[in-house]
């Protein structure tokens, strides 16, 4: 079963006081200012549950009582299953899954000049994030569509290739009505998929995100909520204040998804940056994002919901540098020690605009480092090793052909796959390979291998068909 136990206390910025003030601040925003649902539906369904409706201006106001009842019937854990069994995943309490982020585009890895994928680069890639160690389970995307599909296929044409060459759970994303045949394809295939449904801040649920959850729900897949806060933005300047507004956001979500099938399954996802005053940017890997998770997932721990951070694989840095590494390092680890669930930390470059498999080789080192931290360390005879101690006393004693050593360094360290810990010397006699030059040849090694197991020709064969329906939907509705 893949993941990581955190063993360590999690991280805690705030008092348990000022955990309660901002659960207390969101109850009151949701009662007093209330939350937009775009959703005709959904505003009657809400009606009848003893919300407070304005219909002109589609908003719903939620009381405290509801909420709370709302927030005992949403799972703690839960277990969502992959395409091969071995992949299945645990949710909540303190495992934590690693994930990707994504990109418009593909990169050229030496210019870094970004460009469409091909489909056969969208295939390696999946295939890449499938062969990696501490990839859980697969994002969204994880580029935009590739070369010869239309914009509005990008999204199922993008699940049906991660289905055809990963094993790995997949969370799938929505446009157009596009859940429609992503639930068609997970069913075909007799596999399970994770719906997102994301917010839209401030304080505002679109009609097709309520249309996806509604659907997720009914055909019994798990819903990952994610709210975008951008600080200073959409949402209040300071942490606090962005976070009471993203968890009044999530908290009329699950309200809604509760109502309609009481214990459903329910991932918490968040997404919030800095606004870049300097230029109107998001300010991805700012510290103020690593502030913001670190209470946002304190507050949710005390909720008791699984929760996730998507904003450390998206960084500032333009291309696989240093600038990137240190942004995505101490971001993942603030996450991590945190007690998030779910965790983006792979892939992406230059914000959202381009994305290489190259970069999420590196940070998979880095995921391991991170992992390897929060397990936190053993206290015992064995691990005190008084006995041993006193068996080589000292010098000229030594460890290294001792029984203890062999079976406890391995547990002890990381080993990276792309970093480099050679000595100097070692370095240059083996050619000077940077850590670029070792992520490339790994990437490599993995599409030289043997691909995923795949679909059974019934399941490619459905795979195909509705994609075709897929086609033909939006043909008639003229977005093709």
């Amino acid at each position: 079963m893949p993941g990581y136990h955190l063993k360590v206390k999690p991280l805690e910025l705030i008092s348990a006081e000022q955990v309660h003030d901002i659960q207390r601040a969101a109850l009151q925003v949701l009662w007093e200012t209330g939350v937009r649902i775009e959703s005709d539906w959904a505003l009657d369904f809400l009606a009848g549950h003893g919300c407070a409706v304005d219909r002109d201006e589609q908003r719903v106001r939620f009381p405290a009582a509801l909420v709370e009842e709302c927030l005992q019937k949403a799972p703690r854990t839960f277990r969502l299953r992959a395409r091969d069994p071995k992949n299945d995943l645990e949710f909540g309490g303190n495992l934590l899954h690693f994930s990707h982020g994504s990109g418009m585009h593909t990169i050229d890895p030496r210019t870094f000049v970004p460009r469409p994928p091909t489909r056969a680069e969208y295939v390696d890639c999946v295939r890449v994030l499938d062969a990696l160690p501490t990839i859980s389970c697969l994002g969204c995307y994880p580029y935009f569509g590739h070369e010869g599909v239309p914009p509005v296929l990008a999204i199922p044409t993008g699940v049906a290739l991660k289905m055809q060459h990963s094993t790995k759970h997949q969370t799938t994303c929505y446009s157009q009505e596009c859940e429609i045949f992503n639930i068609q394809m997970a069913q075909a295939a007799g596999i399970e998929i994770s719906g997102a449904a994301t917010s839209s801040a401030p304080l505002t649920w679109s009609g097709e995100a309520v249309n996806c959850a509604r659907r997720m729900a009914e055909a019994g897949f798990a819903i990952v909520t994610i709210d975008g806060c951008i600080m200073g933005g959409t949402g209040p300047a300071t942490v606090p204040g962005s976070v009471v507004v993203s968890s009044a956001e999530h908290l009329a979500m699950i309200v809604l998804v509760q109502l309609l099938k009481p214990g459903h399954r329910m991932i918490i996802g968040h997404f919030s940056v800095p606004l870049n005053m300097a230029t109107g940017a998001p300010a991805f890997g700012d510290i103020g994002a690593s502030l913001n998770n670190a209470i946002f997932n304190q507050v949710w721990r005390s909720y008791g919901l699984p929760c996730g951070n998507g904003s450390p694989s998206y960084v500032a840095a333009k291309t696989i540098d240093f600038q990137a590494g240190y942004e995505k390092g101490m971001a993942g680890l603030v996450a991590a020690l945190s007690g998030v669930n779910h965790l983006l930390l792979h892939f992406a470059v230059s914000a959202e605009i381009s994305a290489h498999p190259v970069q999420a080789v590196l940070d998979d080192d880095v995921a391991s480092m991170i992992g390897r931290l929060i397990a936190g360390e053993e206290v015992s005879d064995e691990t005190l090793a008084v006995d041993l101690i006193h068996k080589i006393g000292p010098i000229p004693g030594h460890y290294l052909n001792t029984a203890h050593t062999r079976k406890w360094w391995k547990r002890e360290q990381v080993l990276p796959r792309a970093a480099d810990r050679l000595t100097y010397p070692e370095w240059v006699a083996q050619g000077k390979k940077t850590a670029l030059d070792l992520a490339r040849q790994r990437v490599d090694e993995i599409l030289a291998g043997p691909p995923p197991q795949p679909l059974a020709p019934g399941q490619e064969e459905d795979i195909e068909r509705i994609l075709v329906e897929a086609r033909a939907y939006y043909r008639e509705r003229r977005l093709l």
